[in-house]
């Protein structure tokens, strides 16, 4: 169970441990090496957070993606299960990386921990055969260099739910994503035409999907 941030580093060296020993090689920061065969290439029906794998709205495991765009606290309790929920992660066609918070004003050294043991996470997974999903959260624009090793052409994802609408004259996020040249791109969440106009602009193949709350309403008005 994570309670404070010396339980998270302890995670973090365990899934190094597990890693080294499966043969996963790491760039000179430590973050882990994945050939670009661990990532899914085809795009879902459906998106879900993983809390919510379960319901009704799942018709075919196999065509859903997980993620976990979702508070802090519920992604806390899957980083020490992680192992013990491959099974579960291996019914669906894939699954988005964790998404825990990191933020332009949070110290560099702690930035740069979170997206690590984002990354951590998602090659834990893929070790284990699980098709996984890059996320494109950053903190500030030093981060994005922490994304550099992801294997260019793959498939990454964005979750735009609780985020401000996207400055026209701020191009961070259209940056990270020619950053790392994705073949195809996971917008979740609700519509932020402005970003969504950088995409077009710069021909990113992308696709928006709903979040979980606004699918729960359109599933119950056709009810």
């Amino acid at each position: 169970m994570v309670k404070n941030l010396i339980d998270l580093v302890k995670i973090i060296e365990e899934y190094i441990r597990y890693l080294k020993l499966k043969g996963v090689k790491f760039n000179s920061k430590g973050f882990p090496l994945l050939k670009k065969e661990a990532f899914l290439d085809e795009y879902p029906e459906l998106v879900l957070p993983y809390d919510f794998r379960n319901s009704g709205l799942v018709t075919d495991p196999k065509k859903t993606l997980l993620c976990f765009y979702c508070g802090d606290k519920r992604i806390y309790p899957r980083l020490s299960r992680v192992l013990k929920d491959i099974p579960e992660y291996n019914r669906f066609l894939g699954v988005v990386t964790i998404d825990i918070t990191v933020t332009s004003d949070m110290d560099e050294e702690w930035q740069d921990a979170i997206m690590l043991l984002q990354q951590l996470f998602m090659a834990v997974l893929a070790v284990n055969g699980v098709k996984v999903v890059a996320n494109l959260r950053t903190g500030d624009a030093r981060s994005a260099e922490n994304l550099n090793d992801v294997p260019k052409g793959v498939m990454w994802a964005a979750g735009f739910l609780g985020c401000a609408e996207e400055d026209p004259l701020d191009f961070r996020f259209v940056s990270n994503t020619l950053r790392v040249m994705p073949s195809k791109f996971v917008v979740y969440g609700p519509e932020d035409e402005t970003a969504l106009e950088k995409l077009n602009m710069m021909g990113i193949d992308y696709r928006v999907y709903d979040d979980y709350h606004k699918l729960s309403k359109k599933y119950k008005r056709s009810a």
